[in-house]
């Protein structure tokens, strides 16, 4: 009987030991990898190269920065929510790695290798889609969202929690 309440004891200790060690809370390094991305992005409101843009309330809210760094068709009108759209991209960490793409060179527009996406609108990450509804056809753009705007405290795949994403994207083409 008290071989049986020590073994009993030895695990009960043992499971309260395992489980205070896997605790939810970020790493060190986490948190400071939040903390830099949110100065990164806070600072964005000081570049004059980008425009803040801020989304209503009634589709989410928040904000993200943008640069266009080549005219769309000005009489192509903007994407809906549930278009079709045709893009090249080019995703980035704040720091600079590249952790996606659909074409290799420095312009999408003259870029052999590029090989665009064809999606609807509504099924990129939330500061894409609004972007994209904000867009003319053959206008390309460079993005800079929030975690909220992008994958958030989750991350995704090779994306850290609490990652500030920099996207190029240029819009080809549109429709139903």
């Amino acid at each position: 009987m008290k071989s049986s309440k020590l073994i009993l004891l030895s695990v009960s200790v043992f499971l309260i030991f395992l489980t205070s060690c896997n605790s939810d809370e970020p790493s060190a390094e986490l948190l400071k990898w939040k903390s830099d991305n949110e100065t990164y992005f806070a600072n964005m409101k000081d570049s004059a190269d980008y425009s803040s843009y801020n989304i209503p309330a009634v589709r989410g809210g928040g904000n993200f920065y943008y640069k266009i760094k080549a005219q769309g068709d000005s009489l192509s009108g903007s994407p809906a929510y549930n278009d079709i759209v045709k893009v090249n991209y080019r995703g980035k960490l704040m720091d600079g790695f590249i952790f996606d793409s659909s074409f290799k060179g420095s312009d999408p527009r003259i870029d052999s290798t590029a090989k665009p996406l064809t999606y609807y609108a509504n099924g990129f990450i939330a500061g894409w889609t609004e972007n994209l509804m904000q867009m003319k056809a053959g206008e390309i753009r460079t993005i800079v969202l929030p975690q909220e705007l992008g994958y958030g405290i989750k991350g995704q795949g090779i994306i850290p929690s609490y990652s500030t994403l920099v996207f190029d994207v240029q819009l080809i083409s549109f429709g139903q």
